[in-house]
């Protein structure tokens, strides 16, 4: 699945009574109204992400757009404009099995309607006191003595286990054109032929087997969409399916192997999402932007802060942008491949917890910049990087303690000094140059960290030195480490990042399970071994050519990907997913759309008609009103036992209604809505039709020969 969790927070209107003395008093606060999937109980970090949706705290807006300041209860005048308030974050949390999960929150406002008993100082007599009728038009809640319009927050928020930053903001930055923006606008045109041709073929074929066929005369009907088109429902359940839905293996569909992928819908220039698959691997582009890196800090500041990651010091980041952070420092990470940082890793940290700044432990912490003078004040010996001056602050001497060999850094400058010299601006072309200098610039660090590691394979203890129990147990047991040191060019400074870091016994052990096939392998350590096999058969020479051509190669395939990438086209998917939704509806499902669906009348004359009132109107604003979890299902087998297993009763029931139809056409069946429009139709045809569901390949030709002579 491209994400883990799918989560909603902010206040509870369907079925609380919000009262705006409950919110100053913080009684009624944002809560977990969605989480799908509905796990029982939720981790541990989730029940706690509250704190990072919100990272400048819980804030309301009275109707004139005053923030309501909930400690001292007062208002003062903040913005024009409810939307300026909206924003996105990025933050990194860690679950109970150490485990990092990668979150983007999209924190938008929305009107809420609550009671304020105090709205009128006496109640309104049973004659209204002279308010001009335009005014009264505009807005009727005037006439309503307790209740009060408000701003409150939500947040919607994306869980990954991997850095995928860049489809969680794409997808959420849709979304908020969609749904927030351009509300109302948000459906999709779904041809009505389409429609019915979907419908012919569950007739034929049965369910299963309508949609295998669909499934494979899919390119058939991506043809531009006819102007008879119906507005398609449930969309937003559609979308969210689909983050479920796709998955590394489900993308990679093409025999070229193709590791870009682009999700568009109906159109081919309008793209949703873009995914990348080979993301872990050590050359490849990722799902994360590099720009807030490369535009934060110099080129000799990256250099520094790799080398700090690498003998593991105290980081401390600081940022007005604190959501830009995990990036900076992801693409920070993945500089240092083939090693892993596998220490203390808060890039997005909140003030109330920064205790954890005072541990013993390497880590890497990031605050926002109004937090620095006093952390300064309560921390030292820390390398303190402050992004929006690209300065940094070695407290802990880092470069003089290491005694990187001069020659390494004077290379590795000259190659990145190189790449930006190489680069040549070009409009049309400037994304792709983009692309081009991030792979040149990690190749650059991944040679340098080479020339660090250098080949630690010849030093892994074969399993039959070693004692059975003591397998992959401490890196002394597999791996002669005196040895590596003894052999290493550079002696003095690869013992003291061999025998002091985690991060270098973290990589022996990734590399002797490759070995031992004891655990699954991160793909940029299976590169790394595979590219050691070969300098055990060529010269020092040899081999960095022949590993600079790889990585040459690599480059060129990346670039072709992303310049060409494979097209997912959700339209076909939404057709299935409508009859789907339309099949499998809940009997009740239908009444409650049309009571929701009836106009909003506002009635202030007693107490329980203006909760009543204030009920209808919060569900009219609130985008998730109508949600069904029910209704994320697996988009690529739409009806497979797997998605209907809730509703096998009312499967059974269609098909054998669908049986007895044929059997006898004479008798009236209670049906969905879709099959008994298309009851007229099954009659006609009865002897062509087989009892079974699915018909064979020779009932369809028939029926299409049929259908044909009688247009």
């Amino acid at each position: 699945m491209l994400i883990d969790y799918f989560l909603v927070i902010g206040l509870q209107t369907k079925s609380n009574e919000i009262s705006l003395t409950n919110i100053l008093n913080k009684k009624q606060e944002p809560e977990m109204i969605i989480m799908h999937p509905m796990d029982q109980p939720a981790p541990d970090y989730i029940e706690n992400i509250k704190m990072w949706c919100f990272p400048n705290g819980v804030q309301y807006y009275n109707q004139d757009l005053k923030r309501i300041d909930l400690d001292n209860k007062s208002e003062q005048t903040i913005t024009e404009d409810i939307r300026s308030q909206d924003q996105l974050n990025h933050f990194v949390l860690t679950d109970e099995k150490g485990q990092q999960k990668f979150c983007t929150s999209l924190l938008y406002y929305e009107k809420v309607y609550v009671k304020n008993k105090h709205k009128h100082y006496q109640k309104l007599s049973k004659t209204f006191p002279k308010i001009a009728i335009k005014q009264i038009i505009k807005n009727p809640l005037i006439l309503d003595e307790d209740t009060q319009l408000i701003y409150a927050p939500k947040t919607i928020t994306l869980v990954s286990h991997s850095p995928s930053f860049d489809l969680q903001r794409q997808f959420l930055v849709f979304f908020y054109n969609s749904y927030i923006i351009d509300r109302g606008l948000n459906s999709i045109g779904l041809c009505e032929d389409h429609l019915k041709q979907f419908e012919r073929l569950v007739l034929t074929h049965g369910l299963n087997g309508a949609e295998q066929e669909w499934n494979q005369q899919e390119v058939l009907h991506l043809k531009q969409l006819e102007q008879d088109y119906i507005m398609d429902k449930d969309i937003l359940e559609f979308y969210i399916s689909v983050l479920f839905t796709l998955n590394k293996k489900t993308l990679l569909t093409d025999e070229d192997q193709n590791h870009e992928i682009r999700i568009t819908k109906c159109e081919v220039h309008n793209e949703i999402l873009r995914f990348r698959t080979n993301d872990q691997e050590i050359l490849s582009l990722t799902n994360f932007t590099f720009r807030p890196l490369f535009s934060r800090l110099s080129l000799v500041n990256i250099m520094r802060i790799v080398m700090c990651i690498i003998s593991e010091k105290q980081m401390i980041f600081f940022s007005t942008n604190i959501s830009e952070i995990p990036q900076i420092t992801e693409g920070l990470l993945s500089l240092i491949k083939p090693l892993k940082w596998s220490n203390i890793y808060i890039p997005c940290s909140n003030i109330d917890i920064w205790e954890y700044a005072q541990a013993l432990q390497p880590y890497i912490i990031g605050f926002e910049k109004k937090h620095k003078q006093f952390l300064l004040t309560q921390l030292q010996g820390k390398v303190i990087v402050d992004l929006d001056e690209d300065s940094i602050i070695d407290n802990s001497h880092t470069i003089d303690d290491l005694k990187i060999p001069e020659k390494w850094l004077i290379e590795l400058k000259n190659k990145l000094n190189q790449i930006t010299t190489q680069l040549k601006y070009s409009p049309k072309q400037k994304i792709y140059q983009w692309m081009e200098a991030i792979l040149k610039t990690k190749k650059a660090f991944f040679n340098f960290i080479l020339q660090i590691v250098q080949n630690v394979l010849p030093f892994i203890k074969s399993l039959n030195d070693r004692e059975p129990q003591q397998f992959t147990q401490t890196l002394k047991q597999c791996f002669d480490l005196q040895g590596y040191i003894k052999n290493h060019p550079e002696q003095e400074f690869i013992s003291v990042i061999a025998k002091n870091t985690m991060t270098f016994s973290t990589f022996i052990e990734q590399v002797d399970d490759y070995y031992s096939l004891s655990k699954q392998v991160d793909p940029m350590i299976v590169s790394y071994v595979e590219y050691m096999k070969v300098q055990g058969q060529k010269n020092e020479l040899d081999f960095h050519k022949l590993i600079n051509s790889c990585l040459d190669k690599e480059i060129e395939k990346n670039l072709k990907n992303f310049s060409n990438p494979a097209t997912i086209d959700l339209y076909p998917w939404m057709i299935k997913y409508r009859k789907f939704q339309e099949l499998f509806k809940e009997k009740h499902s239908e009444q409650i759309e049309q009571k929701e669906n009836q106009q909003i009348v506002l009635h202030f004359y007693d107490e329980e008609s203006r909760m009543k009132t204030r009920q209808l109107l919060n569900s009219k604003e609130n985008i998730f009103s109508k949600f069904n979890q029910k209704k994320i299902i697996n988009l690529k087998q739409i009806f497979t036992h797997q998605n209907v297993s809730n509703l096998v009763q009312n499967y059974k029931l269609i098909s054998n209604s669908l049986k007895q139809l044929v059997k006898k056409p004479s008798e009236n069946f209670d049906l969905d809505p879709i099959l008994q429009k298309r009851k007229t139709l099954l009659r006609r045809h009865s002897t062509l039709m087989n009892e079974q569901l699915e018909g064979t390949k020779e009932d369809i030709m028939r029926l299409v020969e049929s259908l044909q002579k009688q247009a």
